[in-house]
């Protein structure tokens, strides 16, 4: 697993190490990451991937890792050692379309041991039904891995990346006959009991329990960390209280608390009407405890061909905000022994078979080919 970081000025390094993946015979497919700070015009970025053979799929993020360290600009250039199969998709089309698309170019791709990268624009309301189209196509048996791209600004912008350029509102994947070893994990304990969302529009979870969903939130959180939660410090505080979703024999699906609505609680991520929830917390030791978790689970399904020395890393940004400086400790927990390089994303995005296809939030994901 080879990963190489150009800073953000150095087109030259760049366009090199662009050509040389062109011509060597052990790159078949690239990973094209970058940061989303002083990050290279869609100009630029167009006359370079236009002119390449080689398949490659991405997107632009809110930051990077590579050397086990953090970096808020540059590109991040993963050559691959295997062919991706690689697809484009417009999010604003409906599932139906999305099948279709799918059936059209992967219709051969169903090898049960098979792998699929996933990058989807993170601020796309449509991104939910385009997962379940994946699911629906490739199953139970394909590992997936990926993330939401976008910036932390949460202002909507181009950025998924293929062979023709930058895009808004897509998502690109690229599958692959090859068996991706995953590790997933977050650190986040619930401590309410089962609470049920009884209405949502979208995003926004507007009712817990029959009665206003904020009302219902305050008086746990208020209880459990003695404070009076308003609008004013609710972002403060929101961030360390985010929702689990209950999931059977699987990792509980966390949601992040964005901001308080008049009508409710927005997420980041959708809440489905129905579910049964309940509020988490974490402190510093329990989310490096969840990341040295995803390490280990990733780590105890390798198979001997697989690369023993490298991890690839989707994490949340939420982490980072969270977790502030000790989030160097997970840093180092998931690099110890190890090469870590991956993105920082808006949602995470990995299944390995056990449950169905989900998009996290504040959770590590880790893989190893």
């Amino acid at each position: 697993m080879r990963s190489f970081y150009i800073q953000a000025e150095d087109i030259n390094s760049l366009e090199n190490h662009l050509a040389q993946f062109e011509i060597e015979n052990e790159t078949k497919s690239i990973l094209f990451l970058m940061a989303d700070k002083n990050h290279f015009s869609e100009e630029l970025l167009i006359s370079l991937l236009n002119t390449l053979k080689t398949p490659v799929i991405g997107g632009i993020f809110p930051e990077l890792i590579y050397d086990g360290d953090l970096k808020e600009s540059g590109v991040l250039l993963v050559p691959l050692s295997f062919e991706l199969r690689t697809q484009l998709f417009d999010l604003s089309e409906n599932p139906e379309v999305f099948l279709n698309q799918l059936e059209s170019i992967q219709g051969k791709s169903m090898n049960p041991l098979s792998s699929l990268f996933v990058f989807v624009d993170a601020l796309s309301q449509n991104k939910e039904p385009f997962m379940e189209a994946l699911f629906n196509f490739f199953g139970m048996n394909t590992s997936y891995i990926g993330g939401g791209a976008g910036s932390l600004s949460l202002q909507s912008q181009p950025c998924i990346i293929n062979n023709q350029g930058v895009h808004s509102n897509s998502a690109v994947i690229g599958w692959s006959n090859r068996n991706i070893s995953l590790g997933v994990a977050h650190g986040w304990h619930s401590f309410s009991g089962v609470l049920k969302v009884t209405e949502t529009e979208q995003n926004l979870v507007k009712s817990i329990n029959w009665r206003p969903a904020f009302d219902v939130y305050k008086e746990i959180v208020d209880t459990h960390a003695g404070i009076n939660l308003n609008s004013d410090n609710f972002s403060e505080h929101a961030k360390s209280y985010p929702l689990g979703i209950e999931k059977l024999d699987a990792e509980m699906v966390v949601r992040d608390p964005l901001r308080l609505c008049p009508e409710g609680l927005l997420f980041v991520d959708s809440i489905l009407e129905g579910e049964y929830v309940k509020i988490l917390h974490g402190d510093m030791d329990s989310l490096v405890e969840g990341a040295a978790k995803a390490k280990e689970f990733a780590l105890s399904k390798i198979d001997k061909d697989m690369d023993q020395k490298s991890l690839f890393c989707i994490d949340c940004i939420s982490r980072v905000l969270f977790m502030q400086e000790s989030y160097k400790k997970e840093l180092e927990t998931i690099s110890m022994n190890k090469n870590v390089f991956g993105i920082l994303s808006i949602g995470e995005i990995a299944n390995s078979g056990d449950s169905f296809l989900e998009i996290y939030n504040k959770t590590i994901a880790l893989g190893v080919w």
